[in-house]
């Protein structure tokens, strides 16, 4: 009711940054923007709606002079120190004029305001280029943050993205667009890969829920400094079921891997999972960061499941790591180190 002063200031008394999200290049029929304004919208009148909005004609001048103007009045008056830029319908037709209109309003709106963090976000991934990221500090893969279907996304996604811009969300238990129900302990190790954050009403949060996101967030925090440089390496899994990557250090001193299960394995014994790019002739200590989840249920005695062990690169690289058994919808979590 006192306007966004009263709120930003308590979000900054919790030791937090304030967000702002901005729809700017939609337009309702049912405003009185539109209706002083009917030409500014793209497309013919008869066009189909999109979550009762249109586009609006970003090649058009006025139209970015009127964006601007009001964004900028808002960062201005308020200590904002981030933008999520989202859009959320497809374009009547296509156009390059819009996307060369909205790089124009970006380019604008970074010279008045440059401290300003903005993610870029198009019904989840529609407008991830590098001409976008030159202009936008984080992106945003996907509407759908359920941990599965992340877990996919975000592993191909790395073949464009470093972790830096890549947001990945901790969302609810019961995920928004799926509506299925995953374990805290999967959904957050799928965040920290990646530009870790929540997304969530954390009143859900049981007891134990709590423990497990506040262990691995700090495990985040403690690593994020070299994780956000270092190389995202897919690796080729021989069993179907697991989607493995490792994050090897700029200086190749450390690694993780993360390798999480889709579904259930077709064979019975886990199959190694072999590394790659680590030096052949070093040695390096490795174990299994989240050895406590290991379940009942056994294949064998893989020694991760027991401690730390020490191994040649050259023998993670051409035999591979053989880790404990696991249901589908887990992540394992392996730290290794160069001696």
């Amino acid at each position: 009711p006192d306007g966004l002063d009263p709120l930003i200031e308590h979000i900054h008394s919790l030791g937090m940054s304030f967000g702002i999200w901005f729809e700017p290049e939609m337009i309702n029929p049912n405003s009185n923007t539109f209706r002083a304004n009917p030409h500014w919208a793209l497309g013919a009148e008869d066009q189909i709606p999109g979550r009762q909005q249109r586009a609006v004609d970003m090649a058009n001048p006025e139209v970015r002079d009127y964006l601007f103007d009001r964004m900028s009045q808002i960062l201005s008056a308020h200590s904002i120190e981030y933008i999520k830029w989202d859009h959320n319908r497809v374009l009547p037709m296509p156009d390059a004029d819009q996307t060369r209109g909205t790089y124009a309003l970006l380019d604008r709106l970074r010279e008045a305001h440059p401290n300003v963090e903005i993610e870029s976000c198009a019904s989840g991934g529609g407008r991830i280029d590098f001409g976008i990221l030159s202009r936008t500090h984080r992106v945003w893969l996907s509407d759908s943050n359920a941990a599965l279907e992340r877990l996919k996304i975000q592993h191909n996604a790395s073949i464009f993205l470093p972790m830096a811009v890549t947001g990945s969300h901790v969302g609810p238990r019961t995920c928004h667009t799926s509506g299925r129900v995953l374990d805290i302990r999967f959904r957050a190790w799928v965040a920290a890969q990646r530009h870790m954050g929540f997304e969530m009403d954390p009143r859900e949060l049981t007891d134990d829920e709590s423990h497990v996101l506040r262990d691995v967030t700090n495990w985040w925090k403690g690593n994020r400094d070299w994780l956000l440089k270092a190389d995202i390496l897919r690796l080729d899994s021989p069993d179907p079921s697991v989607i493995a990557e490792q994050h090897l250090a700029e200086d190749g001193s450390k690694f993780v891997v993360f390798a999480g299960k889709d579904g259930t394995s077709a064979q019975i014994a886990p199959r190694p999972l072999r590394l790659t790019r680590v030096s052949p002739d070093v040695m390096y200590e490795v174990q299994l960061k989240n050895r406590e989840d290991v379940g009942h249920l056994s294949r064998g005695a893989p020694a991760l499941k027991y401690g730390s062990i020490k191994l040649s690169g050259a023998y993670l690289m051409t035999h591979g790591l053989t880790l404990p058994w696991s249901f589908p919808e887990r992540m394992w979590v392996i730290e290794g180190t160069r001696l």
